[in-house]
């Protein structure tokens, strides 16, 4: 009997991609990431310089990711934290920042695009790192009805805490595109095989806010049962 399976998905981890980079994005430099708009859309980030004179006063350890909407001039606007990690200061001090962030004009980007800021502190020497990079096809999971039936690409990213020896933990999604059909849902199932090394900072482990980008491709397969 020939069965055609709903569409079961690779989700493919986008390394650096997902349209732009709450934290550090795995495996690359810089405590501020931004997500939303096109590939490449990403003009400016606050440096670590910044993120660093940006760190809330008695407080050492945190992370922050932000709401915005943007435009054609790229700048951002209307910046609302949906996460705060350490303590409200930390959402605070991701909206102080806020400005620093833009994506490149664009006259075809229509007004009130959605993009996502994050930032992570301390900023570290050395990113959280994956203990075996990656390779196409590592990550795969069925499809939630509603993707079945969108049957088309999307993006995701899932913004986790990593412990002093590795731990991933505490996950949420805080992009996703499109909305509404459970692209978010399918990534959290992977959140237990990310398997990292922990950040470092004066040579010492540090826990750290990390973001993973997910490009998530949809494919039919058939079965012979």
């Amino acid at each position: 009997m020939l069965i055609r399976l709903p569409a079961a998905l690779a989700v493919a981890l986008a390394l650096g991609a997902a349209s732009g980079a709450a934290a550090q994005q795995i495996a690359k430099p810089g405590a501020a990431s931004l997500y939303g708009g096109a590939p490449l859309a990403v003009a400016a980030v606050p440096t670590d310089a910044e993120v660093t004179a940006a760190t809330p006063p008695r407080k050492a350890e945190g992370s922050a990711a932000a709401h915005c909407t943007a435009g054609p001039s790229g700048a951002l606007e209307g910046c609302t934290v949906m996460i705060q990690r350490g303590g409200p200061a930390f959402g605070q001090a991701l909206l102080g920042l806020a400005p620093k962030y833009r994506l490149r004009p664009s006259d075809e980007r229509p007004a009130g695009i959605e993009v996502v800021i994050t930032a992570s502190w301390p900023v570290v020497e050395t990113p959280v790192t994956w203990q075996v990079q990656p390779k196409e096809g590592d990550f795969a999971t069925n499809a939630t009805p509603a993707v079945a039936k969108y049957a088309k690409p999307g993006s995701a990213v899932l913004n986790c805490l990593i412990g002093r020896l590795g731990t991933t933990y505490d996950c949420m999604v805080i992009y996703q595109q499109p909305h509404g059909i459970g692209m978010g849902t399918m990534i959290l199932r992977l959140a237990p095989y990310l398997k990292v090394k922990p950040a470092l900072l004066g040579g010492k482990p540090t826990p750290a806010g990390v973001n993973f980008p997910f490009e998530i491709s949809a494919a039919t397969t058939d079965a012979i049962r």
